[in-house]
């Protein structure tokens, strides 16, 4: 099989826009995302590394800013029918993970927060109140159920740190009065979604933001991340023949191990549905000819 012919993988991409402006595979997960999106709600999502965290933060972004856009041929086409405009910030929180002391993480954390919200009229006044007081004043002046806050990566700045328990008790504070001010002018909240990698819950890092739902272990979204058996076969049956062309086995032996290498995560409570790692996934499909790696 040409494998110039084969639509692209999506390796790499944390945009969702360009994901579909550039008409790669886009595993389609959209009717689970509206049946978070339709409500009013507070999520959490844990999930390891290179699993799909930042398109799944991505794909909220475009949904909230730019409606059905981006959306065409998916399984949420036929089922949004908002089409009002929110202000949409999305705060990635591994851009403030590289410091060495308190001060150097607070300017970090000064500059994402400024920079995330200026475009909805948020400016800082230097010789004004503290940056969560001024904050906080600016959501005062939104209007309910008009903000959407997506938050990548909250755990990265505690992470970098963990090491050092004075600084990660710093950050932690910091941390911690930023989501005290989320939770005292939720008003204008129209959905709030959080990612990470780990679950703080013992360093009361969202003590003062106690209202999330976690759906780290739900059984609804055990597949939010990751693919299953079936969305393997649907999507990626060309790279699966061209894999076994190159690889010189059969369509069903590669599967079988495929299925052993890169299909043992379970991220649901019941322990009935499994996922294939994607980032693991799409490297073998992108040069199958080197194997299978763990």
């Amino acid at each position: 099989m040409n494998t110039e012919l084969l639509r692209h993988l999506p390796l790499g991409k944390s945009s969702f826009e360009k994901l579909r402006q550039l008409g790669q595979i886009y595993v389609d997960k959209t009717e689970k995302v509206y049946s978070l999106a339709c409500r009013n709600g507070k999520y959490f999502l844990a999930r390891p590394r290179r699993f799909g965290k930042s398109l799944l933060i991505s794909t909220f972004e475009s949904l909230f800013k730019y409606g059905l856009r981006d959306f065409h041929g998916l399984e949420i086409e036929k089922l949004w029918k908002e089409d009002k405009e929110f202000l949409v910030v999305k705060l990635d929180f591994s851009e403030a993970k590289s410091f060495r002391n308190l001060k150097e993480f607070e300017l970090q954390f000064h500059d994402l927060i400024v920079d995330a919200f200026a475009p909805y009229g948020f400016r800082f006044e230097l010789h004004g109140t503290s940056l969560m007081s001024q904050l906080s004043t600016w959501f005062k002046k939104q209007a309910v159920s008009s903000v959407v806050l997506l938050i990548d990566e909250y755990d990265a700045p505690l992470t970098s740190c963990f090491d050092n328990f004075k600084l990660f008790e710093q950050v932690r504070r910091q941390l911690s009065r930023f989501y005290a001010v989320i939770k005292s002018n939720d008003g204008p909240l129209r959905f709030l979604f959080v990612t990470g990698i780990t679950k703080f819950h013992n360093s009361s890092i969202f003590s003062e933001l106690n209202n999330l739902s976690d759906i780290s272990l739900s059984a609804e979204y055990g597949s939010l991340l990751g693919f299953t058996y079936e969305e393997v076969k649907k999507y990626f049956s060309e790279y699966l023949i061209s894999a076994s062309e190159t690889l010189g086995t059969t369509q069903d032996e590669l599967f079988k191990e495929l299925t052993e290498h890169y299909d043992g995560f379970c991220f649901e409570e019941t322990a009935k549905q499994k996922v294939f790692a994607p980032w693991s996934l799409l490297h073998f499909f992108s040069s199958p000819e080197r194997g299978l790696k763990d």
